[in-house]
């Protein structure tokens, strides 16, 4: 029974690593639209994000009770939960087994966190520029008479933020 708790924790840890894969090279192609400031990409990201995220809760929460059934299977009660405390509590061969993958996933979300720092500060700048920029437009519409001149026969043609030609 034992090694079939640690096969099918391999598993699910094996599974989880794949969804944050996926998640990396959306936050990937995030990136590369913040920086091409292509906002149809960037929705269809978001979309896409929202997905894996939902299937990485949902992995989450099967590695959590597959954990649980092995404490069981132990009779391990620890007073922290975390996986060095569990991995000293089980059978050596579990840590072999059970080690390299988990450095892997470490190391993945890691990465994955790193780059989801750098595409919210592309989007922090991305906003910045997109609020100096109107502002620079409403600027510019208030330092001109925009309704009639003073003897109010010229009238003065009113800037247009958007026009009718796109």
């Amino acid at each position: 029974m034992s090694d079939k708790l640690k096969e099918e924790l391999l598993n699910i840890l094996k599974e989880e690593k794949e969804l944050y894969q996926k998640l990396f090279e959306i936050a990937e192609a995030k990136n590369e639209a913040l920086v091409n400031n292509d906002t149809d990409k960037l929705v269809e990201t978001v979309e896409n994000d929202r997905e894996v995220i939902s299937e990485i809760e949902a992995k989450d929460q099967e590695r959590n009770d597959k954990i649980q059934e092995i404490k069981a299977e132990f009779e391990i009660e620890l007073e922290k939960d975390s996986y060095s405390n569990l991995i000293k509590k089980l059978p050596g061969d579990w840590g072999e087994a059970l080690n390299p993958i988990r450095e892997e996933l470490i190391e993945l979300t890691d990465d994955f966190h790193n780059l989801n720092e750098q595409n919210q500060l592309l989007l922090t700048q991305a906003l910045e520029l997109n609020q100096l920029s109107f502002e620079t437009i409403m600027e510019n519409i208030k330092k001109e008479d925009t309704t009639y001149s003073k003897d109010a026969k010229v009238k003065k043609e009113q800037p247009r933020i958007i026009n009718k030609k796109g």
